[in-house]
């Protein structure tokens, strides 16, 4: 793809999301995701191979019923109230049909199901992008209409969510679909909490974005596609193991990495609110998650993962060069988040005041 063409494409997603974000019209609302989605498309399969172009025709059909369920809810609502606006209150069954379109869009359960398949389809960058970007304008959707959602139904979501990532991540042997299962779980976390605090919520997702860039761009970097790959990391660049392990270790929450700061937020929040039972199933299903995390830094850091190759090394690991670059630079800001752990969770606690 030319440069021109990516740089108008990213532009255009960059402009989408941010009319969703400071629109108060439903209809506008709908353009921007349509706009955020259509933008993306060529940029998932801009290398046109068959496998990100099937990853790209499954993101577009998930996507368009997203869509097509968010414009007939608007509709309904301008029926029943004659008002376009994202303050109306929505009823019972508007409210259920738009959790569920949003959840096609976040890869929430049970609306989950398509996002490790186009994970695993496509490149790191543009998993990423899935991961974090593409989540925002839905984010901010779901926040519009939280106000009209029973937050046990959230809840029951969200618990759900978190114990299918982190069930679903427990055979996988491939970097990606490790990642896909690991942002389902903490999506899972998210919800939970954004039904009784927006504030924490927002906060929640922000952590998530710093979080899953820094593994996804050492993914990117290293050129990890699965486990086997992983183990000979260390071996092949020590610091880019151990900035890898520490992400791992920071997705999983452990309390002194970053990681941590989220899980503290939300149950605090959840304890504060006096829903004991959902923050228990929710540690529950972090605890699986854990287990898959510990996995990887245990294969990556201390022994070799099982496979049939002979060789140990392999000589020739793209993007592993010496040289300063602006990808290095911001690679090396996220990776150094990690470090911080709960040295800043003041500062994130002071956003909440």
């Amino acid at each position: 793809m030319h440069r021109g063409i990516l740089v108008v494409l990213v532009f255009n997603v960059v402009v989408s999301t941010v009319m969703v974000m400071s629109s108060h019209h439903w209809f506008s609302v709908w353009v921007g995701l349509e706009i955020n989605t259509l933008s993306i498309l060529p940029v998932l399969c801009g290398q046109f191979f068959p496998r990100s172009v099937e990853s790209t025709v499954k993101y577009f059909l998930v996507q368009s019923l997203s869509a097509a369920m968010v414009l007939n809810v608007v509709i309904v609502q301008a029926w029943l109230y004659s008002s376009w606006c994202v303050v109306q209150p929505l009823n019972v069954f508007t409210s259920l049909v738009m959790v569920l379109a949003i959840g096609l869009k976040l890869g929430l359960f049970p609306c989950h199901y398509w996002f490790p398949d186009v994970v695993q389809g496509v490149g790191f960058i543009q998993g990423l992008m899935l991961s974090t970007w593409q989540k925002l304008a839905p984010f901010v959707v779901l926040v519009y209409v939280v106000g009209s959602v029973n937050v046990v139904f959230l809840g029951i979501l969200g618990v759900l969510s978190v114990l299918v990532g982190g069930w679903g991540g427990l055979n996988q042997s491939q970097v990606r679909k490790v990642l896909a299962f690991s942002s389902i779980a903490h999506v899972g976390w998210i919800v939970s909490v954004l039904g009784y605090s927006v504030g924490v919520g927002c906060v929640m997702f922000f952590v998530y974005i710093i979080l899953n860039t820094g593994v996804f761009m050492l993914g990117d970097k290293f050129s990890l596609k699965s486990l086997a790959s992983l183990s000979r990391l260390v071996f092949i660049n020590p610091v880019g193991g151990f900035c890898f392990l520490l992400g791992v270790l920071s997705l999983g929450g452990l309390p002194p990495l970053f990681g941590f700061v989220m899980k503290f937020l939300a149950l605090g929040c959840l304890v504060s609110n006096g829903v004991y039972v959902v923050g228990g199933f929710l540690v529950m299903g972090s605890l699986l998650s854990l287990f898959f995390y510990l996995r990887i830094a245990f294969n990556s850091s201390l022994v070799l993962f099982p496979q049939h190759v002979l060789s140990l090394f392999v000589w020739r690991v793209s993007g592993s060069q010496g040289g300063f670059s602006l990808y290095s630079a911001v690679l090396s800001v996220f990776v150094s988040v990690n470090l911080l752990g709960l040295s800043s969770l003041s500062v994130f606690l002071a956003f909440l005041n």
